[in-house]
């Protein structure tokens, strides 16, 4: 799981490849196995909707609702 974290980390600092960004990764181990959903975003989301409540986190999040 690590591995996979570190990989979808450097996708995202260089820009490349196709990310999971809005996707949720279920792993079965069992049956050794991946499954891909899809997330919509929430429209109520405090920090990424189109009236954000949270303004700054205190440092640079650019990517934030992203990652």
């Amino acid at each position: 799981m690590g591995i996979l974290q570190a990989s979808e980390a450097i996708k995202e600092i260089l820009g490349i490849g196709e990310t999971i960004a809005d996707k949720l990764v279920i792993y079965d181990a069992l049956e050794m196995k991946f499954r891909k959903v899809s997330r919509p975003k929430d429209p109520r989301c405090p920090l990424c909707s189109a009236t954000p409540t949270i303004k700054d986190l205190g440092g640079d999040y650019s990517v934030a609702c992203t990652i």
